[in-house]
């Protein structure tokens, strides 16, 4: 696993073996970031159970302003650090520890209101409609004209019905576009 463009473009992300955690593709980190453009220039970004934070740490490289990552699993939070290190982004990043329902409405607050929030939970979390419901609906912790992007199992309900989707076999990248500023 690699960082694919900006500042720590090339460099290799750490995930060590063991952990329950399914890192995003390459191919579709790459699909993410040319189908976000340069709205992630800039932008405050929000990388939700980020696993070895592939994601939030590509937003970072190419350019986002700020970047939360919302883990539970010490292990990936130690991965996520050392990957920080390794490309030199520490500085853009705040690393908050805990379960994505109960750690996002405190780092909205504290860090928001977001841009783009990318959610990558484990395929089949029957949490994972009232969290979209949370930031698509009620659009929770978002600025004006946000982005969601949701990744998961092409079989899961998300609730709210996408502005786009991406497929990639089983995987689907679902995109919601929010009119509005959040609460």
């Amino acid at each position: 696993m690699r960082v694919i463009a900006g500042s720590a473009g090339s460099l290799r992300l750490q995930c060590p073996r063991g952990l329950q955690i399914r890192p995003t593709t390459d191919m579709i980190r790459e699909s993410l970031f040319n189908s976000l453009g340069p709205r992630v220039v800039g932008a405050a970004v929000c990388d939700l159970y980020a696993g070895c934070g592939s994601v939030g740490i590509e937003a970072a490289s190419r350019g986002a302003s700020r970047v939360v990552f919302i883990e539970r699993a010490r292990r990936a939070i130690e991965a996520i650090e050392a990957n920080l290190e390794h490309t030199r982004l520490s500085d853009v990043a705040e690393i908050i520890r805990g379960p994505v329902m109960r750690r996002y409405g405190d780092a909205a607050r504290r860090f928001g209101p977001f841009e783009v929030v990318f959610a990558d939970p484990p395929y089949g979390l029957a949490e994972l409609p009232e969290l979209v419901r949370r930031l698509v609906e009620d659009r929770e912790g978002l600025a004006e004209g946000a982005v969601v992007v949701v990744q998961h199992s092409a079989e899961q309900d998300l609730g709210p019905a996408p502005t786009r989707t991406r497929a990639f076999g089983d995987s689907v990248l679902s995109f919601f576009e929010v009119a509005g500023e959040g609460r």
